[in-house]
């Protein structure tokens, strides 16, 4: 099932990358493994069915499909609340890290933190409330951010949140490689993200292919994940590690098309940031000019 496609190290517990070609890679350690024929099958069929929807998102509704097959597929999870409430889930995507367990269904993101992690909450809500935006940016760039709708707290000392998100918003780590001009414009969202970062002078921390979505459809980009690991910037802890992070997820979002990216591209993806977000962004829009020709709407398209 979806799950798959999140696959960890046996040797280091780290994420594994994978490619078109089913081989898995660990960007830590560096341990390799392959999908066996069944598996690389399974994938490439829900990679493809994946991308041919989202490549049909782009002539309908931005937001609702009723036609949308990818959320079609999914399993159950059940949790108990304190009072004995059972909570069932039907998930489609499911991804981890140490102390939370993430759950995505068609319209919500549900996070389960576990009870000696369940303190993340909070530290993910006051980053959250400190998110501040030009006057000019509010509309378009708030509703990117996580929206809570509910929080439970679980017989077993664990905390659970839910999360609203647009239908068409799916996570990064389902789209396997990407070709350089969709995951340009990927980039071009992370960037904006740390500019509001900048602005609002905090860091988030947890930039990933498991936290960041994206709308093909219309070029949005959202970060819903990760929260917990926000922090207030300062001179010694600037925005650097966001604009790190951009360059890993677009390094691991092109796999084994990086062959075919612009030089540029390249270049930017090992280069070591700007000292603010303000500075990188302009960088990269350098890179959008000279290395694709301009701000060109890209159609999504699958290979």
């Amino acid at each position: 099932m979806f799950q798959m496609i999140s696959v960890k190290c046996n040797n280091c517990s780290g994420e594994l990358t994978i490619d078109i070609h089913g081989e898995l890679s660990c960007p830590y350690c560096g341990s390799k493994t392959f999908f066996s024929d069944s598996e690389i099958g399974e994938y490439k069929t829900l990679r493809r069915n994946i991308l041919n929807h989202l490549r049909a998102l782009n002539d309908i509704n931005a937001n609702t499909d009723e036609s949308n097959r990818v959320w079609d597929y999914k399993e159950l999870v059940t949790f108990e609340t304190t009072s004995g409430t059972p909570v069932n889930v039907r998930y489609t995507f499911y991804t981890e890290e140490p102390g939370v367990k993430t759950y995505v269904t068609k319209d919500t993101i549900v996070q389960v933190f576990d009870k000696e992690h369940k303190y993340y909450i909070n530290q993910m809500s006051a980053g959250i409330r400190s998110l501040e935006y030009p006057s000019a940016a509010i509309k378009d760039l708030s509703k990117c951010f996580p929206t809570v709708k509910s929080r439970l707290p679980l017989k077993d000392g664990g905390e659970l949140i839910a999360i609203s998100k647009p239908e068409n918003a799916i996570p990064l780590f389902a789209y396997g490689n990407l070709r350089p001009k969709h995951v340009a414009w990927i980039v071009s969202r992370m960037e904006n993200f740390c500019c509001i970062f900048e602005y609002s002078g905090i860091y988030h921390g947890g930039i990933s292919i498991d936290n960041v979505y994206i709308n093909p459809r219309t070029h949005e980009g959202f970060l819903f994940g990760g929260w917990w690991n926000n922090g207030i910037q300062s001179s010694e802890c600037k925005n650097n590690i966001d604009l790190k992070s951009i360059r890993l997820v677009a390094d691991k979002l092109l796999g084994a098309y990086k062959k075919d990216a612009p030089e540029l591209f390249k270049q930017f993806i090992t280069s070591e940031p700007k000292s603010n977000a303000y500075d990188d962004f302009q960088m990269w829009d350098g890179v959008i000019v000279k290395g694709f020709g301009g701000h060109n709407f890209t159609k999504f398209e699958t290979d």
